[in-house]
C-alpha cells in the first residue's frame, strides 16, 4: 500500500514539474514574441526618422536655389523634432524592459541619439541661412529619479510649442562617443545640464529662471516676441511694483 502511495506522489510531482515547465516556457516564448515586436517597431521608427532627416538635409541644401522656403523648412524641422522626442521615449522604455535583445535595443537607442544630434546640428545650420524663429535646448540628463528638470522642460515646451526645440541626451550613455564629445566641448560635469543657444547651465534650474532666459533670447531674435514672454514680463513688473511699493487698502 505504501509503495502505491509513493508511486502516486512521484507521478504528481512529475506532472507538477511538467506543468510548471510548460507555463514557464510559454511565458518565455510570449516574452520573446512581444520583445521582437518592439524591436521591429523600433527599427521601423528609426528608418522613418532617417528618411525624414535626409529629406530635410536635401531641402536645406536647396534653400540657396530658392526651391525650398525657410518657413516650410522650419515647420517640417520643428514637427519632426517633436515627434522624434516622443519616439526616443518609447525606445528608452523598450530598452529598459528588454531581456532577450538588450544589446540590440541599445544599438537602436544609440541610433536615436545620433539622429537627434544630427537634427540639432541641422537646426543650427539652418539658422545660418534662414531667420532664426526658435530656441534650441540641449538637455543632458542622468538616472536621478527625483530630478524634475525634465518635467520643467515639458512645461515650457507646452507654453512655447515649436518656438522651443528640446534635444534630450542621456549623459551616462557612453556607448555613443558623440555624447561624450558634446559634454567635453561644453565642459559639463554636473547634471542635469542645459545648453540654451550655447549658454551652459549646470545643475537644476527652476521654471522661472529658464523662462527669464528664454524670453531674453527671444528679444535678441529678429522675430516677434512670443505672447508668453509679454505676459511673463507684465507679471514680473506687477510683482516688482507690489514688493517695492506695498500699501494697505483702506
Amino acid at each position: 500500500m505504501g509503495g502505491l502511495e509513493r508511486k502516486t506522489s512521484i507521478k504528481k510531482y512529475i506532472l507538477a514539474f511538467v506543468l510548471t515547465l510548460l507555463v514557464f516556457s510559454g511565458g518565455v516564448v510570449a516574452g520573446l514574441f512581444i520583445e521582437n515586436l518592439r524591436l521591429t517597431s523600433a527599427k521601423q521608427i528609426a528608418l522613418t526618422e532617417k528618411v525624414t532627416l535626409r529629406s530635410l538635409q536635401l531641402q536645406h541644401n536647396y534653400i540657396a536655389s530658392g526651391l525650398t522656403d525657410c518657413k516650410t523648412l522650419h515647420t517640417i524641422l520643428e514637427n519632426n523634432i517633436n515627434e522624434l522626442g516622443k519616439k526616443v521615449a518609447i525606445i528608452i522604455d523598450y530598452e529598459k524592459k528588454a531581456v532577450f535583445n538588450e544589446e540590440e535595443f541599445k544599438l537602436q537607442l544609440q541610433d536615436y541619439f545620433l539622429t537627434e544630434i544630427q537634427f540639432y546640428l541641422l537646426a543650427k545650420d539652418i539658422d545660418k541661412k534662414c531667420p532664426q524663429d526658435n530656441i534650441k535646448i540641449l538637455y543632458f540628463y542622468d538616472e536621478n529619479r527625483d530630478e524634475t528638470q525634465g518635467d520643467i522642460l515639458v512645461y515650457l515646451k507646452k507654453k512655447f510649442d515649436n518656438k522651443v526645440l528640446i534635444f534630450s541626451l542621456d549623459s551616462g550613455f557612453m556607448q555613443e562617443p558623440m555624447i561624450k564629445t558634446l559634454l567635453t566641448n561644453y565642459d559639463i560635469t554636473q547634471f542635469p545640464a542645459l545648453v540654451i543657444e550655447e549658454k551652459v547651465f549646470e545643475g537644476h534650474r527652476s521654471a522661472d529662471q529658464l523662462m527669464e532666459h528664454l524670453c531674453t533670447e527671444f528679444l535678441k531674435m529678429d522675430t516677434s516676441v512670443p505672447r508668453e514672454c509679454l505676459a511673463y514680463k507684465k507679471e514680473k513688473i506687477n510683482s516688482f511694483s507690489k514688493n517695492t511699493f506695498p500699501f494697505n487698502e483702506p
